[in-house]
């Protein structure tokens, strides 16, 4: 007989906690799009915004201008460190913001996630059956992956990611 797993106060506190995690990440969908890069780069626009020179914030920081040129060149091309851009953003008298921004709601996210995986198995057991004679129709498969869905939900984050994982390595 198959036991079923049932709801405890880890399971609880568990969902709860990342809820939470979920509500941080969704928030930041709020500032997408508002704030766009400018050509030159941050550090370059708000020192010549202040008619600050390159040799004048090299000196609040003891680099040579060069150096300074060369870290403006880095923050454009994404190749600049956060600690080089917080040391930069300090001296501009500016604070440094740093996100990842979800493309879509996290629960969208996880959802599409289970649903591929969903799909992706019944489709394959349906080989199977296909194979055994057996076959099932567009309603019975549609009823199958949204169980196997919320099984998938339910079971969490790292069943939905182990799949990936297994996916690279075939």
């Amino acid at each position: 007989m198959k036991r079923f797993k049932t709801i405890g106060p880890a399971f609880v506190v568990r969902s709860m906690v990342q809820e939470q995690y979920r509500v941080i990440a969704n928030s930041a969908q709020k500032v997408a799009g508002l704030i766009t890069i400018p050509s030159e780069g941050w550090v370059r626009t708000i020192r010549k915004a202040l008619d600050m020179s390159g040799a004048q914030l090299g000196k609040r920081l003891n680099l040579s201008r060069n150096r300074i040129s060369v870290l403006e060149k880095r923050e454009k091309t994404g190749d600049i460190t956060l600690n080089q851009l917080r040391d930069l953003a300090e001296q501009l008298d500016c604070k440094l913001t740093y996100a990842l921004v979800p493309k879509e709601r996290i629960n969208i996210i996880l959802d599409k996630r289970a649903e591929y995986l969903a799909t992706k198995q019944l489709n394959s057991n349906s080989q199977n059956m296909f194979l055994e004679a057996q076959s099932i129709d567009e309603e019975q498969k549609k009823f199958l992956i949204q169980e196997q869905k919320i099984a998938l939900l339910r079971a969490g984050g790292r069943e939905l990611w182990k799949q990936q994982i297994e996916e690279t390595k075939n």
